[in-house]
């Protein structure tokens, strides 16, 4: 009888632990999602303002820092936000769809949403994609890249 007890007794503790990590790991997801997210919409607005500022303060500063194209590859953010400072150049409109998310691992999440940037007569359509980690700074944004169409 202790042994069936003792049995019960630890069963409920591991199902009991097991549900606490279940939900702890749930919680730090759902944490990680709108810390992203508001990080991406916070970068999208900026566009919108032409605040260099508000965009650039959304980066990782570290010379890890990435930036995709669809040939190439750079690193570092001073280069980064050094080419964005020296450019007056921002969409006349910005049509962001629905961000997507996906949770990655405790503090990083991928984002991405299809977009069409208006200059002029010309409109350019692709997909933007983010990879945002959680510093202790906050969170921001340490990989990005379009893919136009």
């Amino acid at each position: 009888m202790k042994r069936i007890v003792a049995l019960l007794a630890f069963t409920s503790i591991v199902i009991f632990s097991s549900g606490c990590i279940g939900r702890s790991a749930q919680q730090v997801r759902a944490n990680d999602l709108e810390g992203a997210s508001d990080v991406l919409r916070y970068n999208i607005a900026a566009i919108h303002r032409r605040d260099v500022d508000a965009y650039l303060a959304q980066y990782l500063n570290s010379p890890e820092f990435v930036v995709t194209g669809a040939d190439s590859l750079r690193r570092g953010y001073l280069l980064f936000a050094e080419a964005r400072r020296a450019s007056d150049e921002w969409p006349d409109t910005l049509i962001a769809g629905e961000p997507e998310f996906v949770w990655i691992a405790p503090g990083v999440v991928w984002g991405g949403f299809e977009y069409a940037a208006v200059t002029g007569i010309d409109t350019v359509r692709g997909w933007s994609q983010r990879v945002l980690v959680k510093t202790v700074g906050g969170w921001k944004i340490a990989v990005t890249g379009v893919a136009q169409r």
